[in-house]
């Protein structure tokens, strides 16, 4: 009798994606919408009815354009809208463990293959993002793909589409430049070939930049307004400015000097401690002269001083300390090996993200976790099958990443997803006649299909989403009704706008006259200034206003509100 041996790695990869993708489909038709996914439903119901993507407000969205279209074709194909798009990310996912395996295979070996693409699979950014309707899960594959090509010496074409690819996809796309000009700088012998991988890369975005550029001409009005407020304003005004006194820069080129030259690591490293070591004495030093020095003294200069580039690295650590100290042991301990530099890029890469949202001033959301997840898991299973672990170490290794990934953050809270349950009531009696409130302009829309004010109750999104046309009123960027910064503003009469909006209704309003009732819908939010539960009840106290709740879940409240007692007397 022919034994069977065991399945092939190949064969193994593609069972694991095939995992992912009847493991996702349970998730496809979940009630709600998860966070951002709004964007996606009104960006492609804009191109249902305009062509390209149009906000309720007209203006252009162009974050991930690619993906949009992809969905506007799901839903032509399919009827629906938030599972297929969902699906779209779903199938992107599956394919990236796949190409992680040919990925890892090409720089490494099968059981790195192997290890990888099992690690990105039980990675919580990955099911996150793979069961979301946004770009990030399609962004991966890009990514993979085009790093699949860097080991190829002959994919120029290719190179040029998934550079083109990655720009329509997600605004970061342009990073991609950024690893072949690093090898440019670094690599001896070999300029010659990556430089022609720059300038390949390159050409690819900015294909890709054109076609956003014709977009916008061909609504100008709208996509002037998507330009200057959007695009300056992530890529020029991003950066954060570091504080003072900063003493893990020093460290962090330390690491970046390890990765480049391992042999000259001691050199290197002593270097910078003894810079490191100088600026945290000068730092206890000088806040001795204004008090006594002590542990919490002490203590707060060295949390002050380590902030800055590492704000997503700390956010990791603190997440996933066990995967983050296994990669971190493990640059230690190659750099005193011989360590190819193949294997060393796959640690780079993640610094590299890690990095990027340390110098820019971002939240830290789970999408943006994804790429450095995955790619410290990519790196932590090259090194383990390449220096000699026993099998049983690296299957206790791979058991505990994975564990700790799942135990870090449960699904529902790495994928928020608003569910109203009861909205359909309220959303049932509401009437022309009502003013309806929201603190989220596309989450309003989705829940009651309806939005007559946005509700911006805080400096930070007054800054980002507002739109001020010529001497019109300020209005929200992405549904363009007029903004009320206070609750007590919402008391106003109707004008000719509310007029032209209650028209689509059937029972047009009267400009002039006052609202019957005032409805606030308050989804709850976390920005990276804080969460926004307790704004609406602070504003609402603050203006003496009269409530009667009408609903409340955990991602969303439903006010019905009055003005003070006082002030209805005097208007009788």
């Amino acid at each position: 009798m022919t034994r069977l041996g065991p399945p092939k790695p190949v064969a193994t990869a593609g069972a694991i994606a095939a995992i992912v993708l009847v493991a996702g489909a349970l998730s496809l038709s979940r009630p709600g919408y998860s966070v951002d996914e709004e964007f996606t439903v009104f960006a492609v119901r804009g191109i249902d009815a305009h062509g390209i993507p149009l906000l309720p407000s007209r203006l252009i969205y162009d974050r991930g354009l690619g993906y949009s279209y992809a969905g506007w074709l799901a839903k032509s194909l399919t009827g629906a809208e938030l599972p297929a798009y969902r699906a779209i990310s779903l199938v992107c996912a599956a394919m990236s463990v796949f190409l992680a395996f040919v990925l890892m295979r090409r720089v490494a070996n099968e059981l790195a293959a192997l290890l990888g693409a099992l690690l990105l699979a039980t990675s919580m950014p990955f099911w996150a993002t793979a069961t979301t309707g946004r770009f990030y899960a399609p962004f991966l594959v890009i990514f993979l793909a085009y790093l699949i090509c860097l080991t190829h010496r002959s994919y120029w074409i290719l190179i040029v589409v998934l550079g083109a690819a990655a720009r329509l996809t997600h605004e970061l796309g342009f990073l991609l430049a950024a690893a072949p000009a690093v090898c440019v700088l670094v690599a001896s012998g070999n300029r010659r070939h990556w430089f022609k991988v720059t300038a390949a890369t390159v050409l690819g975005l900015v294909v890709g930049q054109a076609v956003l550029f014709l977009l916008h001409y061909s609504a100008p009005s709208s996509g002037e307004t998507m330009v200057r407020r959007f695009f300056l304003w992530q890529v020029l005004n991003l950066f954060e400015r570091p504080g003072g006194r900063q003493f893990m820069v020093p460290l962090v080129v330390l690491t970046a000097g390890v990765l480049i030259a391992p042999r000259r690591a001691w050199t290197v490293a002593v270097s910078a401690l003894a810079v490191a070591a100088a600026i945290v004495s000068f730092s206890i030093a000088q806040a001795t002269n204004s008090a006594a020095l002590s542990w919490p003294l002490v203590q707060s200069v060295l949390v002050e001083g380590s902030r800055y580039p590492l704000d997503m690295f700390w956010h990791m650590l603190r997440l996933t300390p066990l995967t983050i100290a296994i990669a971190l042991l493990c640059i230690a301990y190659r750099a005193r090996h011989a360590w190819p530099a193949s294997h060393r890029a796959a640690h780079a890469l993640w610094m590299g993200w890690v990095l990027w949202f340390g110098f820019i001033e971002s939240g830290i959301t789970t999408n943006y976790l994804l790429l450095p997840t995955a790619l410290v898991l990519m790196a932590i299973a090259v090194d383990v099958s390449s220096i000699g672990v026993p099998r049983a170490a690296i299957a206790a290794i791979v058991l505990a990443v994975g564990v700790e990934q799942w135990r870090s953050m449960p699904l529902d809270a790495a994928r928020p997803t608003i569910v109203g349950g009861g909205i359909e009531e309220i959303r049932a009696e509401l009437q022309p006649t009502d003013r309806i409130a929201c603190t989220d302009e596309l989450g309003c829309m989705m829940l009651v299909g309806r939005i007559d004010r946005w509700l911006a109750l805080d400096d930070y999104l007054r800054e980002r989403f507002l739109v001020r046309r010529g001497d019109g009123p300020a209005t929200g960027v992405y549904t363009g009704v007029p903004a009320a910064f206070r609750p007590a503003d919402l008391f106003s009469p109707f004008d000719s706008g509310d007029a032209e909006r209650s028209l689509a209704q059937g029972k047009p309003v009267e400009a002039g006259s006052l609202p019957d009732r005032v409805v606030i819908v308050d989804i709850f939010k976390e920005y990276p200034i804080g969460h926004s539960r307790t704004w609406l009840p602070k504003a609402i106290e603050e203006d003496g206003l009269q409530v009667v709740p009408l609903l409340e879940t955990p991602q969303l409240r439903v006010l019905q509100v009055s003005p003070p007692k006082r002030l209805v007397r005097r208007a009788d």
